[in-house]
């Protein structure tokens, strides 16, 4: 869903690593656990019943139903579509999955040549293992003694390279700690659990470089180092292919061994004090690339009014995710830190405050309570059904229901349909900037763009974000939805969305706390709506925020509430209607954007 995770996703993907180890088998809440059952086929399973790990629901209809949205996210989000990551076969058949129905439900392409599609160039990036840094008279090898990666296309050849050290990232001076030219260098120790990412960010931007120390010892090691996921600079940092776009604004990442620091440096660093330069070193830097396609899909319901057809609203959602975990663990026992980690049961008035063997003694008592009830499951797919799965089912949804003209739906603007690509890989959002740069409509025929990322939870036990002045966590609740950006272009589209919640009678509690200006978590510019917004297009955003599932391979289609989901797709596509259907274009109540420019939350 979203480029950066917070302090609090931290803590949560730690317990998790907790929970790997452990041989239980947890599948759902404190309460009602969703057991794993055989696949099921028609009629759809009642919502608030324990839904099946697999299953294979009825036909479509023209309504927007829960059951039509579980028959789809289960097809979309199943282990057989691979985690959807860019550049691969999975996504490749997950997009082409998307565009099949897009042609069967009668809707227009509307990508390139007379296509569904608009491919983006990728390259695969391998580091090339015959690269040195050359350190006085010692050589140290890539792949071996250090790594590199960066989207750039630069290679980073020469000499007179050097190292600063920047201390730990555990160490809040490091924020005092003057910031080097660009082009030097600075040398961190990693970013550790519940550390405060915003240190790298600060001291870290605007360079050409980041490097880090790690503990790894050997070449086998660093061929399987996991990408560092902290800030603005995260790059995947190991030896093997790698999907990314180029960017030429992208800093190099160079992860270090302890040999090779103590190389650079002329010893331990435990006795360098931060700013400390190392000795100079000479580069030869090479990458394998390989050229790979990866595409947006986009179709188009044209409008019934003469006039208008030629105006789009655009509905938006991301196709990929972040592919598969490099080795299977226990799916439940994941599930089960997760529960553990929760921070409360029933809001923040609950919060527990526990130590570490506290939430693992409480791992171990619900994967040991449900052990007995099945085998042990071994996962290695983030099936990705919430984050990137619901919204792209729900634009699936609502494409049948206008197409069918489902209770009076004859948008008399056209409606776009676009699934973006490339929303969870670095560089992120490139998809739906890419079409923006790029568009297969002209840009400024678009009135509007709602986008829709991770609609399928929000419940009261959802920790779904953080408060805008303290930070603490806030939850969801049955009636709860995000919407995110609505009042920054357009005075007119807030009233909009609100009416339609209203006139659809859906009951629903919109809230706009994560909209606030300068809200710690950004998400007006962490989705795609954002490259909409950078051109003065008024736009929002649905979600219902964070879980304990986030990009984890527990995010599957049996834990998504349908009910839930199914509010908030029809919220969706009532306010697409109002907006196909209002007599003018939404009055633009602020200025326009440098597209250019840095987004401002």
């Amino acid at each position: 869903m979203f480029p950066a995770m917070t302090n609090r996703r931290v803590r949560l993907a730690v317990v998790s690593a907790v929970g790997v180890a452990l041989t239980g088998a947890v599948s759902g809440g404190v309460s009602g656990a969703r057991l794993h059952a055989q696949a099921v086929t028609t009629p759809c399973p009642a919502p608030t019943s324990a839904l099946p790990l697999t299953f294979s629901g009825p036909p479509t209809t023209a309504a927007i139903t829960a059951c039509d949205l579980m028959t789809r996210l289960y097809k979309f989000a199943d282990d057989s579509m691979g985690g959807r990551k860019i550049g691969t076969s999975d996504h490749e058949r997950a997009t082409a999955y998307l565009a099949a129905e897009a042609k069967r439900l009668g809707l227009e392409p509307a990508g390139e040549n007379g296509t569904y599609f608009q491919n983006l160039p990728l390259i695969s990036r391998a580091l090339d293992t015959t690269g040195t840094m050359v350190v006085g008279s010692t050589t140290l090898r890539a792949g071996t003694d250090y790594l590199v990666s960066t989207t750039a296309t630069r290679a980073g050849d020469g000499a007179g390279w050097q190292l600063v050290y920047g201390g730990s990232l555990l160490d809040t001076t490091i924020t005092m700690f003057p910031v080097p030219a660009t082009g030097t260098v600075v040398l961190f120790r990693p970013i550790a659990p519940g550390a405060d990412g915003s240190a790298i960010q600060k001291t870290a931007k605007g360079k050409s470089w980041v490097a880090w120390y790690n503990s790894i010892k050997n070449r086998a090691s660093l061929s399987t180092t996991p990408a560092l996921s902290a800030t603005s600079v995260r790059t995947a940092v190991n030896p093997t292919a790698t999907i990314l776009l180029v960017n030429e604004s992208a800093p190099l990442a160079l992860t270090l061994t302890p040999a090779a620091a103590h190389t650079l440096f002329g010893g331990p660093l435990d006795g360098v004090a931060a700013g400390t330069p190392s000795k100079s070193f000479t580069l030869a830097l090479r990458f394998i690339d390989t050229p790979r396609i990866d595409r947006n899909v986009i179709a188009r319901l044209p409008g019934t009014d003469p006039k208008l057809r030629g105006q789009y609203v655009a509905l938006g959602a991301h196709s990929d995710h972040v592919g598969t975990a490099r080795a299977a663990v226990d799916h439940d026992s994941v599930r089960a830190a997760h529960m553990a980690a929760r921070s409360g049961t029933e809001g923040a008035a609950s919060r527990r405050q526990t130590t570490e063997d506290d939430e693992y003694d409480r791992i171990k008592v619900l994967t040991d309570s449900l052990h007995k009830l099945r085998p042990i499951r071994r996962d290695s797919v983030n099936n990705g059904a919430d984050d990137g799965g619901s919204g792209s089912v729900a634009l699936l949804e609502i494409a049948e229901s206008f197409a069918r003209g489902a209770a009076g739906a004859k948008p008399k603007r056209s409606v776009l349909f676009i699934w973006h690509t490339n929303t969870e890989s670095a560089p992120t959002l490139s998809g739906s900037s890419w079409f923006l740069e790029h568009p297969t409509v002209p840009r400024d025929s678009i009135a509007a763009e709602i986008n829709v990322d991770m609609i399928g939870r929000g419940e009261k036990t959802d920790e779904v974000g953080i408060t805008m002045t303290d930070e603490d966590p806030r939850y969801g609740n049955p009636d709860f939805v995000e919407v995110i950006g609505s009042r920054r272009r357009s005075n007119e589209l807030t009233p909009l969305i609100e009416r339609a919640n209203v006139d659809a009678k859906l009951g629903l509690k919109l809230d706009y706390a994560a909209d606030a200006e300068g809200h710690p978590e950004g998400l007006v510019c962490r989705n795609d709506q954002a490259s909409y917004a950078r051109y003065g297009i008024p736009v929002a955003f649905f979600t219902t925020g964070y879980h304990a599932d986030f990009r984890e391979l527990t995010d599957e289609p049996q834990y998504v509430r349908y009910s839930h989901l199914e509010r908030i797709v029809k919220l969706a596509a009532s306010t697409s209607l109002a907006l196909a259907n209002v007599d003018h274009r939404l009055s633009a109540d602020t200025p326009a954007p440098d597209p250019k420019a840095a987004c401002k939350p």
